[in-house]
């Protein structure tokens, strides 16, 4: 799942898409999805459990507002500034997992993590959003 890596961050479009799904779905069906969806991305990357854990907590938090938002016509900034929110508290939460379990030690993967992929996913999900057919 390193296929779009720039400078050590990834973007995640798994998250991305899951955003997305819960504004079109209720919560039960996105937290189906999202724990699913994890739990295939923890086996491309032999990482068991954490991004199914990280995925489903996320869309458990932000379900309801991306349900209270859905209905808005958001501005380019407001899309990157949610994403950016989304990623931060995905990969917190995916930081958080990984320290119990010491996966990441570096502290250079400490940033890529918490800072450059959130960006980089936020760039991605903004041009997703500017291109996207209603």
């Amino acid at each position: 799942m390193r296929h779009l890596e720039i400078f050590g961050a990834t973007s995640d479009l798994v998250l991305l898409f899951l955003l997305w799904l819960a504004t079109k779905k209720d919560k039960t069906a996105c937290l189906l999805y999202a724990a699913s969806l994890g739990f295939l991305q923890d086996s491309l990357t032999d990482l068991w459990g954490v991004h199914m854990f990280s995925k489903t907590l996320t869309i458990f938090i932000l379900h309801g507002y991306l349900n209270r938002i859905k209905e808005k016509q958001l501005l380019f900034w407001q899309v990157f500034l949610f994403i950016l929110m989304s990623a931060v508290i995905h990969n917190g939460i995916f930081f958080g997992v990984t320290l119990f379990s010491d996966l990441y030690t570096a502290g250079f993967l400490t940033l890529s993590i918490l800072i450059y992929s959130p960006l980089y996913t936020s760039f991605i999900g903004s041009f997703l959003h500017l291109v996207k057919q209603d």
